[in-house]
């Protein structure tokens, strides 16, 4: 279903746009929120602030959403609910973190308090506790760290071995990239096979050897979390 609407919305016919805007009268979207670091101070020397957003004002956030009339569910329920909704009035939140940050330890337990869920796309390759930049000086969950999280609230999926774009890769390094981190990530006790693109960037070539690699892909743009933009449907499918 996901290839098949990817090159439906290459070329549309009057019928195929006329079917969307249908769509659109009768679902309400399902927004998805893409963040990186969620703590209460910035650290310049391993953060970029692009990525960063205050505690504080997160939590002011999520109570706006909620009294929005927002539900906040997991990503895969999202997913169910795109494929068997035929009407949606319900408004529905999704919460992922990219990259694994150790800064998610200052958020998730006031998610799991509140009993939100939240989806983790994690780089196999910096579970070590190493840097792999200079400036900024990122650190990264560990191994152990990441395989304590273990509450049912957590989804654990795939950003790739290393934060690099699927686009540039070849179908040899996209390939070994996702074995990589599958050796790694699906042995945990909340592993799904999801997998998140860098920056959102893809093209049909890393689509066919992902999806036909047992992945379920999301297209959404993580690099700007800061502006609080969501998501719609079709970048879901």
């Amino acid at each position: 279903m996901y290839i098949t609407r990817i090159f439906m919305q290459r070329n549309d016919t009057i019928f195929q746009k006329l079917q969307r805007k249908w769509m659109k009268l009768r679902l309400q979207p399902i927004r998805v929120f893409c963040l990186h670091h969620v703590c209460q101070h910035f650290d310049s020397d391993t953060m970029y602030a692009c990525d960063w957003m205050a505690l504080d004002e997160f939590k002011q956030k999520i109570i706006a959403l909620r009294n929005q009339g927002y539900q906040f569910i997991s990503l895969t329920a999202a997913y169910e609910h795109l494929k068997k909704d035929y009407f949606r009035r319900k408004k529905y939140a999704v919460l992922t973190f990219d990259d694994g940050y150790k800064s998610l330890k200052e958020i998730l337990p006031w998610l799991e308090e509140q009993k939100i869920p939240a989806t983790l796309f994690i780089n196999g390759k910096y579970l070590d506790g190493k840097s792999y930049r200079e400036t900024p000086k990122e650190q990264y969950l560990t191994y152990d760290e990441l395989f304590a999280l273990t509450s049912p609230l957590i989804e654990i999926g795939h950003h790739g071995w290393e934060h690099k774009s699927a686009k540039k890769m070849s179908h040899e390094e996209l390939v070994d990239s996702l074995q990589k981190n599958i050796e790694i990530l699906s042995s945990h006790p909340r592993y799904i096979p999801l997998w998140a693109y860098t920056y959102g960037i893809h093209n049909q070539n890393s689509d066919f050897t992902l999806f036909n690699n047992g992945m379920t892909l999301v297209l959404v743009n993580g690099g700007r979390n800061y502006k609080w933009i969501g998501a719609i449907d079709r970048e879901l499918l």
